[in-house]
């Protein structure tokens, strides 16, 4: 099986998962899941009854992620990697630059001998346009290795047409760069509304 569709699995789970998740496990106002399909929750936000963010996912993507590898994917992953690339992010551009400093991606997959074969990053809640392209820049840089798969992945909770209108805007202009998208309130993933 190639990396992309170990890959593809695990977002597919992750995404199962973080349904499941945010449907039951929520520290107020949660129904206790008997068997759940992970001890994460979404906690209480001051103001609001949950707080959702890039971290659920990222921890659930790990969780399903070491799945795969307990059924034989022989890989590592690093958290927080630094990039190998340098990068410009002031007054809201992203551009590498060899002036710049180095940034680090959210989830690296290395092989057997620690070679990277994936990035990854992780948002959640349509995040603005500099956050996407910060992580869209990173994940396109030749810099940071040839042959290398690259994804982002977000949640949403609820979209409308705006919504979608707004993360085509952020999204459709990289290639090479693995998208995908969740909604959280319509369970279902919106990848392909998105970019098409």
């Amino acid at each position: 099986m190639s990396t992309k569709e170990h890959i593809n699995r695990i977002i597919d789970r992750t995404f199962t998962v973080i349904q499941d998740v945010y449907n039951k496990q929520k520290e107020v106002g949660g129904v206790p899941n008997i068997k759940p399909l992970s001890r994460i929750l979404f906690p209480q936000k001051r103001k609001e009854p949950v707080r959702v963010s890039e971290q659920e996912l990222r921890f659930i993507f790990v969780e399903q992620l070491n799945i795969e590898i307990q059924q034989g994917w022989d890989v590592y992953y690093s958290i927080e990697t630094p990039t190998l690339g340098k990068y410009d992010f002031r007054n809201n551009g992203a551009i590498i630059s060899e002036d710049g400093q180095s940034a680090s991606f959210d989830l690296v997959i290395h092989d057997k001998n620690y070679q990277r074969i994936a990035l990854i990053e992780f948002k959640a809640k349509n995040a603005g346009s500099h956050e996407h392209l910060k992580d869209f820049v990173k994940l396109t840089n030749p810099d940071e290795g040839s042959n290398i798969c690259c994804y982002f992945i977000e949640i949403i909770e609820g979209y409308d047409k705006g919504t979608i209108r707004s993360l085509k805007k952020k999204v459709q202009s990289f290639d090479n760069v693995e998208f995908r998208c969740w909604s959280l309130n319509k369970s279902e993933d919106i990848t392909e509304e998105i970019l098409n």
